[in-house]
């Protein structure tokens, strides 16, 4: 075995860990005296534990004896650069690294935490989460270190035994993670006065919604309620006072102490800088300094007033059409409204249609009915901004899988597979959901924007064209005809596309004119990300007007450069074969794709918005944009169809048919709903 360059020269002793809690003060006994003679404790799962040893190459191997119960030793932390502990984590995906920490990183955190807490010696603490995991470890190490007693339960976490122990006097202190607290909440009746005797309560770092947090301050009124944010690598790197907090931040998870700071990157995972952040990662790739340093797999953001909101594992994200969607974020929505609910969570699967959807899994112990879950997880998504579908399939298992400190594992859960549905919808039912009734049309079952695209997609594949109407038609009629092979209505393909071998910018105007006039038009500012994608728009154009063509390579090598740069650099992908009018704005920027055959003169056309083909059958069908036209954010416009002079599409409308001069579009799908008369042609001079 090779030892790590960290650990090289200092003496290292493995230390099993307890099996359940029966044995967990001995090993925090023995942990403490490791950390108070400098020896680097290794903890381990058993006297044969195969990865951990060939990572760590331990000097020895120790079995720690002693049962559970009061620990009541006097411990003195203390600080330095010399390592102190190999922890290992696989969080919540399996892949098991070494965590090497320095006294520093043990000690600041005992500071820091008894700064938070206002902890003394008067301190009875039930610890009830494992000792062998950093949240159980600081807990003990903080409490002994200000002279207080700390409380091992020898069955884990037991709630009879928390009230007994609190109408006794015996205890005035609760470590828990939210998992654990909801339970407590769940039995919040079965309370009586001995609640007010909790005086010091840390909430672990997992996903705990504002109102969760509310009804356990209220529920032990006279504690001091802290809930931290951190990891194994970076324990608890910020604070949230829960009691005396007002609503508005009640949400986050607080705000870093001392020498912690935090920024988010740039893909919006959470990065933590301190003196507690562990000081190498070990792997199977080998050692990495992580130079005080750590870049979590956790998506968050920092307000203005500094506090983390955590959003979600970066791992555990579901992407449902382009709108991310945190599935503890959901899970707490609908504990919100389905009141003791019971376990439950909310699972990824994969969606043909939205690249990812909503899966459920419960257990026999889950006391909401599957239906009323399926339900509120549906609404909520809608909430959150996402067009999810109309089913969420659910699974039974035995229990939830979790690790030892709570957070649940949904790598382990396999939610069921998408089916191929038949009866009298057919291919339809795979899209609109089993449960729909097929004498529904598209409309009246509530359909959403991405179904509809793939609706429309279906019909054409079948049909060579959508019949007009569809959406209103009922759908077991729609299946008949698919069945039949009939209804196309007639369309033919769009024209060829320009193929971009001349100029196509307006006429009458100089190039530089042209381009002043879209500075003017976009906010007067080369700060618009608008007027860069028209400038590099019009650029591409006015190099067509370079002859010979051996001139003109090196203007095309400029422009593919400047393209893409607006792409990556403001979101914005604009073509120079779309024949773009005078004055357009591009108002906002990001997520615009505007692959359309034309825009007018005076256009404005803001973020999120889709031009482009409404089927892959028909390359060259797409939308011609009249002069005028008010597009509203998130708005999609696909197919040959022709948006009219004057025209407003509404934000987040979906459009795939011709709008006539100064008609109103609103709606999923898009409806006319009314005729624009506020008009005023500008002077094209």
């Amino acid at each position: 075995m090779t030892r790590p360059s960290s650990l090289k020269g200092l003496r290292v002793v493995g230390v099993v860990t307890p099996k359940g809690d029966s044995g967990s003060a001995g090993y925090l006994r023995q942990m403490l005296s490791h950390l108070n003679d400098g020896i680097v404790s290794v903890p381990l799962r058993d006297a044969g534990d195969t990865a951990r040893i060939q990572m760590t190459a331990p000097d020895e191997i120790i079995e720690p004896k002693g049962g559970a119960g009061w620990i009541t030793d006097r411990f003195t932390s203390t600080g330095g650069d010399d390592i102190a502990q190999v922890s290992f984590t696989s969080g919540t995906t399996g892949t098991p690294k070494g965590v090497v920490l320095s006294r520093r990183a043990l000690h600041d955190v005992v500071t820091r935490l008894s700064d938070a807490m206002d902890l003394t010696d008067k301190v009875r603490e039930y610890i009830g989460v494992p000792v062998n995991h950093s949240f159980g470890y600081g807990r003990a190490r903080a409490v002994l270190h200000n002279g207080g007693h700390v409380y091992l339960p020898p069955a884990g976490f037991d709630l009879s035994e928390i009230r007994k122990m609190l109408s006794d006097g015996k205890i005035n202190a609760l470590s828990a993670v939210p998992s654990l607290w909801r339970v407590i909440l769940a039995a919040a009746s079965s309370f009586g006065d001995e609640r007010n005797n909790l005086l010091w309560i840390e909430i672990g770092s997992q996903m705990m919604s504002a109102d969760e947090k509310v009804a356990l301050r209220n529920l032990f009124p006279a504690a001091r309620i802290i809930q931290h944010y951190g990891l194994t690598e970076a324990s608890r790197s910020t604070f949230l006072q829960v009691d005396g907090t007002g609503p508005d931040i009640l949400g986050s998870v607080g705000k870093p102490t001392g020498d912690t700071k935090l920024a988010i990157s740039r893909d919006g995972r959470i990065r933590i800088t301190g003196p507690h952040v562990a000081s190498f990662i070990l792997s199977e790739v080998g050692e990495t300094d992580l130079k005080s340093t750590f870049e979590t797999s956790d998506l968050g953001h920092i307000d203005d007033q500094g506090y983390l909101w955590f959003e979600a594992r970066a791992d555990d994200v579901i992407n449902c059409g382009g709108i991310k969607l945190n599935p503890d974020a959901i899970e707490a929505k609908i504990r919100d409204r389905v009141k003791d609910a019971g376990p439950f969570a909310i699972l990824r699967r994969a969606d043909p249609i939205r690249g990812e959807a909503l899966a459920l899994a419960v257990t026999p112990e889950t006391t909401a009915t599957t239906d009323q879950l399926q339900s509120a997880a549906l609404a909520v998504a809608v909430d959150m901004g996402a067009a999810p579908g109309r089913d969420v399939p659910a699974m039974t298992l035995d229990s939830l899988p979790r690790t030892s400190t709570g957070k649940l594992q949904r790598h382990l859960m396999t939610p069921p597979s998408d089916q191929t549905l038949s009866g009298s919808l057919g291919p339809l039912a795979n899209l609109m959901g089993p449960n729909t009734n097929p004498a529904d049309s598209f409309i009246t079952a509530g359909g959403d924007s991405l179904t509809h695209l793939q609706m429309q997609l279906l019909l054409e594949q079948n049909l060579g064209a959508a019949p007009m109407g569809w959406e209103q038609t009922p759908l077991a009629d729609l299946a008949a005809t698919i069945a039949q092979g009939d209804g196309a209505d007639g369309q033919t393909g769009a024209p060829p596309l320009p193929d971009g071998s001349m100029n196509r910018n307006p006429s009458g105007i100089g190039f530089w004119a042209l381009v002043a006039e879209d500075l003017r038009t976009n906010d007067g500012t080369l700060g618009s990300q608008g007027f860069w994608a028209l400038f590099v728009h019009r650029f591409g154009n006015w190099r067509m007007g370079v002859r010979p063509r051996i001139l003109r390579i090196p203007f095309s090598v400029l422009y593919r450069i400047l393209r893409k740069a607006v792409q990556i650099l403001c979101g914005i992908k604009l073509d120079y074969t779309v024949a773009v009018g005078r004055r357009v704005k591009l108002e906002h920027f990001g997520g615009m794709m505007l692959g359309a055959r034309s825009i007018g003169d005076d256009t404005i056309v803001r973020q999120n918005t889709t031009f482009g083909i409404r089927t892959t059958n028909d390359l060259n069908a797409k939308p011609v944009i009249g002069a005028r036209v008010d597009v509203g954010a998130g708005a999609v416009i696909v197919g040959n169809v022709q948006i009219g002079d004057d025209a407003i599409i509404g934000a987040n409308s979906v459009v795939y048919f011709s709008v006539p001069d100064r008609g109103i579009v609103q709606g999923v799908p898009g409806k006319i709903v009314g005729q624009n008369l506020n008009t005023t042609p500008k002077d094209p001079t």
